[in-house]
């Protein structure tokens, strides 16, 4: 059995809800919003309701705050001390790969001598010292 889509002013009035609660919470409001609202599948909603979303909704959405233009101090030295992190974590990433790469290296050289037949040196085996 097919439930009854809502009329235009149910979903106005959704739309009016959804937007309050939007700027009360300091969120921008979405179409999911009032879909999740109303109970009525994505694709369900547009293919009835994209006029009210282009006159009743779109027109109200609040512009995005600006970013203040101004930065304070303490954010500046935030900024900078989180580049200078960055900045030495990319260093001993840096660092780590080129030792993963001449291990990987190493290991190649190793797999082609082997299945190239050439001779197997063994290792001799890791001795623990004698306890005192």
């Amino acid at each position: 059995m097919k439930r009854a889509l809502p009329d235009t002013d149910t979903v106005k009035a959704a739309i009016d809800t959804v937007l309050a609660e939007a700027a009360t919470r300091g969120r921008r409001p979405t179409v999911t919003a009032i879909e999740r609202l109303l109970g009525i599948p994505h694709a369900t909603f547009h293919r009835h309701y994209a006029d009210l979303i282009d006159t009743h909704f779109r027109p109200r959405i609040p512009d995005p705050a600006q970013p203040a233009t101004t930065t304070s101090f303490a954010a500046d030295a935030r900024a900078e001390a989180n580049l200078s992190r960055l900045r030495r974590e990319n260093t001993d990433l840096r660092r780590t790969l080129a030792l993963y790469e001449e291990a990987i290296r190493q290991l190649v050289l190793e797999n082609d001598a082997l299945r190239g037949g050439g001779a197997v040196v063994p290792l001799p085996t890791r001795s623990m010292p004698a306890p005192p």
